[in-house]
């Protein structure tokens, strides 16, 4: 592999770190909105999340193309089989003493792996919130927050009520 292709992928990891990092700054803001229950915020860093997201995707896209180009399988195999090939024959996800593109490789897995654990946190925010307001709905209307009211079965008996209470 020439030097130029050694630069096309240092640049490219480079700049998907770069996404990467971004895409982490729009999560921790997310989550910063959704434990503030700022609706304005959290629209903001939605949009925001989402357009680094696609950017993210994008740029690893990229990368899994440059890696075919250059006859290695679009994953971590082949990003494994092309530093083996250019930098260390004996590198593992293990190994200790690693080149510059092994380094970014790293980086960039772990920055994958944290981008996709804050998300999964987010998300069981929103959930303990949704479980919430749907817990509030209910206390509101029966009293109780364990008893279903709203959904596609209300209990027996309640769907006049829920439906006066939908013309609230």
């Amino acid at each position: 592999m020439d030097a130029a292709a050694l630069a096309a992928l240092t640049g490219l990891l480079n700049r998907e770190l770069a996404a990467g990092e971004a895409l982490l700054a729009a999560l921790e803001a997310e989550r910063a909105a959704l434990t503030g229950f700022d609706v304005g915020a959290l629209n903001v860093a939605t949009r925001e999340k989402e357009r680094l997201a696609a950017e993210f995707d994008r740029q690893d896209g990229d990368r899994r193309r440059l890696l075919e180009r250059f006859g290695h399988a679009p994953g971590r195999d082949g990003m494994t089989a092309l530093i083996r090939r250019v930098e260390d024959p004996a590198y593992s996800e293990t190994s200790r003493r690693l080149g510059p593109i092994a380094t970014r490789w790293r980086r960039l897995v772990a920055l994958i792996e944290r981008c996709r654990a804050d998300n999964q946190r987010n998300g069981m925010i929103i959930g303990l919130q949704s479980r919430r307001v749907t817990q509030t709905l209910n206390v509101l209307r029966t009293g109780r927050p364990d008893e279903l009211t709203y959904g596609r079965y209300p209990l027996p008996g309640l769907a006049a009520a829920a439906r006066a209470l939908g013309r609230v």
